[in-house]
């Protein structure tokens, strides 16, 4: 989720009281989390967010308003200029696996090394920078492999140090029954070698509960049980949604 530097100066946004920026904040992230482009219906934002609050937004400008109520939903307005849709993340992801199923992106040409040195440098320098650029790709560009440098219990109790979790996390978690975030995001460093903060465990937890063909009864279950079944697809999503630390 990203906004411009000073979208808090401006006049839009100055004559709103804080509860209601952020109101307008929230529906951002949840936009994100929800893959919707910005658009609520009525009965999910009047739901989530003072009716209030959603007038005020919706009256912030006489033709431009942050947001725009429809006859049956609340729209952020131009949220593609400043969020990502979920056109370009499907575009995104298909040049991912493109560039997967050839084998990863193109690797750097190696230079020669200056002319005038010993015979066999030549050859003997580009194998060595040949060696060291696979070595930076493999874990530069190697997207869904565990780092080497860590074990998965340091891995683990890294992610999961300092994980607070604030109060908007916490009512997103509520509203979809997730009860242990800090297990979640626990779970994911052991079986990927992935860090991932608590609006990261949050934004993955809806993603895997949104496939279940039914709401499952125990949430967090069914969340951990999808990523002790399929790591790999774990991994995948939490790159291509930038959410790996």
């Amino acid at each position: 989720m990203t906004f411009p530097i000073d979208f808090h100066r401006h006049p839009k946004m100055t004559r709103l009281a804080p509860e209601v920026r952020w109101t307008f904040v929230e529906m951002n992230g949840e936009a994100r989390i929800a893959d919707n482009d910005g658009a609520f219906t009525h009965e999910d934002a009047e739901f989530a967010w003072p009716i209030d609050h959603l007038a005020a937004l919706a009256s912030s400008h006489p033709t431009r308003p942050l947001v725009i109520r429809t006859d049956t939903h609340y729209v952020i307005r131009e949220f593609g200029e400043h969020q990502e849709t979920r056109a370009s993340r499907e575009e995104r992801q298909a040049r991912n696996q493109a560039n997967g199923a050839k084998g990863g992106r193109p690797r750097k040409k190696t230079q020669s090394v200056p002319s005038g040195l010993p015979p066999g440098t030549d050859s003997q320098a580009n194998e060595t920078q040949q060696k060291a650029e696979s070595e930076s790709e493999s874990e530069s560009e190697d997207y869904y492999s565990p780092s080497k440098s860590q074990s998965l219990d340091n891995r683990a109790r890294v992610s999961t140090d300092a994980f607070e979790v604030s109060e908007v996390t916490q009512a997103m978690a509520a509203r979809a029954g997730i009860r242990d975030l800090h297990a979640i995001a626990k779970a994911v460093a052991e079986r990927t070698g992935i860090r991932v903060d608590p609006f990261g465990t949050m934004t993955l937890a809806t993603h895997l509960l949104d496939k279940a063909k039914t709401y499952p009864q125990s949430p967090d279950r069914y969340v951990l049980g999808s990523i002790a079944k399929s790591p790999a697809e774990i991994q995948r999503f939490l790159y291509d949604a930038n959410l790996a630390a």
